[in-house]
């Protein structure tokens, strides 16, 4: 009898320990954090009105948190997942990227770090006291050197990397959009190698049209090799135009091999402007 009133303590006492971890755990969980599923998240836009299920394994972005009755929830960002998962969004009317809150509990998620692949560019950059300045940044690389000032109505190349490992590359997308379309190519990112500050290296088991990969070997999962080049320049756009200007977009250079890319990274508002 009494082993078993010791066992049943000790159980008890584990038993607090994971949900005191547990909620250690959602604790540190804020807005552009990442998290790990842990199991098949079946779940729906914001709206409610399209499934998405997000497998197993997944690497998401957290878009926003809350607490309720003293449970942390989670929106993600679906617009950063690899196609096969998004692709219900696409063709919904007035879809959103952010999906309802999730209970953000151990049997749901892990916390992990930034995945290298994504250290091209920064999540996040402070604008304290400048309440003109609002970083946009959101890891789309565009071909060329500047956003064109009407590219509302325009469209561009691009790729961009999703936060659970492919890089899709897009021939021809609009500039503005509220779920990535469906890629030109795609293909899932292998390894990736933090070079220094200013360069990344990703590798592919296959080639990936669109963008100059360099050929590293001729078997295994890291045949193919991409470079990604921070400039630390930078570039202006006058929007509308330069004449009536009511914002300034800021944006980095990057290079591709020996093509320009550009991220539009910062929005500059001028005193008086909504």
């Amino acid at each position: 009898m009494m082993v078993k009133r010791v066992l049943l303590g000790i159980a008890l006492i584990f038993s607090f320990i994971l949900v005191d971890q547990s909620v250690a755990s959602a604790a540190k969980v804020t807005k552009n954090s990442f998290l790990t599923t842990k199991r098949v998240i079946k779940t729906y836009n914001s709206s409610k009105t399209i499934k998405v299920t997000i497998p197993k394994g997944t690497t998401v972005l957290v878009n926003g948190t809350k607490n309720d009755n003293g449970q942390k929830y989670v929106s993600l960002n679906l617009n950063r997942l690899r196609y096969q998962i998004r692709r219900p969004l696409i063709t919904a009317q007035n879809s959103s990227r952010v999906s309802r809150w999730i209970l953000a509990k151990g049997q749901n998620f892990s916390k992990t770090n930034k995945p290298v692949y994504l250290s091209y560019y920064s999540l996040t950059r402070s604008n304290k006291g400048h309440a003109l300045l609002s970083y946009v940044a959101n890891g789309d690389l565009w071909k060329g050197s500047t956003l064109p000032a009407d590219y509302a109505q325009l469209t561009g190349t691009r790729f961009t990397i999703t936060t659970d490992g492919y890089l899709d590359f897009f021939s021809s997308s609009p500039y503005k959009y509220t779920i990535s379309p469906k890629p030109t190519s795609s293909t899932e990112i292998q390894k990736s190698y933090y070079r220094s500050s200013r360069q990344l290296y990703l590798y592919f088991k296959t080639k990936l049209k669109g963008l100059p990969v360099t050929k590293v070997s001729t078997k295994g999962n890291n045949r193919y090799r991409l470079s990604i080049n921070r400039t630390t320049q930078t570039t202006s756009t006058a929007i509308p135009n330069e004449d009536d200007a009511t914002r300034v977009t800021l944006n980095e250079i990057y290079q591709i091999g020996k093509t320009d890319y550009y991220m539009h990274t910062e929005n500059a508002r001028f005193l008086g402007e909504d």
